[in-house]
């Protein structure tokens, strides 16, 4: 099979790799497509986990190519949850292998790649009315819904999403589903516009407007669920001025720098974190997607696997659009 491997930083070559043979209580998949995200973007640029068999991707879309046990048939439409445990660590054994506290390392692992193996615990059936392409934002769609979720954001409270790349422009398509308004902020012009078009009610330049400014004026209350998607430690420090007293700071994005929190312990503020989805978040994002099809104006643009570094380098300047997927089979 062709697979695209990470060999250094900012390096990715595609080459014929032996293809992945199912283990005990896997199944293996042919990938239809695979969205390129933010950790995707990090692990490119700084080359770690870089190796000659690291291949990268988890928001996979596919179709069943072989299941040794028979509990699904070739040509299944599936989508993975991506996080796979050792089955034996406390986390594991409660449910949770995204805290696996020894996560096996996988070869031939990713979603860049022809073919990949999963356990079929893993695997959730995609509904007729959602087709490959818009199956691949299940894993994004569910972290956004878990974030929403795990807000406590009621219908017609005022929220604030700080970042309108992918992952903030599901959150507010998630929020405005869920009745609440929603202000928006990101620099860049085309993404505010799609803020617009997913459900925000107000959008603006942070680097230009006062985000606090804008929520205060919105409610004298100010934002009371606020959602960093940025990553960038300015961001971060900001949501905390545009978030109300005793109201909810959820971080969602990957800040790499120090922030004071000291507007959080005045306001009796409240912040958490998610690092991703559920399987139940993921199956909620593939009944969504049933009926929200302008959910799928996230994806930017399509490209063949040959063409997998280009898009990660369009990433990683910062020029490569909201959401990229890459499509193995051409």
């Amino acid at each position: 099979m062709r697979a695209a491997i990470l060999t250094r930083a900012r390096r990715i070559e595609v080459r014929e790799v032996p293809p992945p043979e199912p283990e005990d209580g896997q199944v293996r998949l042919r990938v239809r497509y695979c969205g390129l995200c933010g950790s995707d973007r990090l692990l490119y640029t700084t080359g770690a986990l870089a190796g000659p068999t690291t291949v990268l991707g988890h928001e996979i879309s596919a179709v069943v190519d072989r299941d040794p046990a028979g509990g699904f048939a070739p040509g299944d439409r599936v989508v993975p949850y991506p996080a796979v445990g050792c089955g034996w660590c406390l986390w594991c054994r409660d449910g949770e292998p995204s805290l696996c506290l020894s996560p096996p390392r996988r070869r031939w692992s990713g979603g860049l790649a022809e073919l990949v193996c999963y356990p079929a615990g893993n695997l959730i059936r995609v509904p007729e009315e959602v087709d490959d392409r818009a199956a691949a934002l299940a894993e994004p769609l569910g972290v956004a819904i878990r974030a929403v979720e795990s807000s406590g954001a009621e219908p017609g409270e005022l929220t604030y999403v700080s970042g309108l790349g992918s992952i903030g422009s599901l959150v507010a398509a998630v929020l405005s589903e869920r009745g609440c308004r929603v202000l928006g902020g990101d620099p860049r012009a085309e993404r505010r516009r799609l803020g617009l078009e997913l459900g925000c009610e107000a959008v603006l330049d942070p680097t230009r407007e006062d985000p606090a400014e804008a929520a205060f004026g919105l409610d004298p209350r100010g934002a009371r669920r606020v959602f960093e998607c940025a990553g960038v430690p300015a961001s971060l420090q900001q949501v905390f001025e545009v978030c109300g007293p005793r109201g909810t700071v959820g971080v969602i994005g990957v800040p790499t720098g120090p922030v004071l929190l000291l507007r959080m312990t005045v306001r009796e503020q409240r912040a958490f974190s998610i690092a991703g989805p559920s399987i139940g978040s993921m199956r909620r994002a593939l009944e969504l997607l049933r009926h929200r099809r302008d959910v799928t104006r996230v994806i930017t643009g399509v490209v063949p696997l040959d063409r997998a570094g280009e898009a990660l380098e369009g990433l990683a300047s910062g020029h490569g659009g909201v959401k990229v997927l890459v499509a193995p089979g051409g």
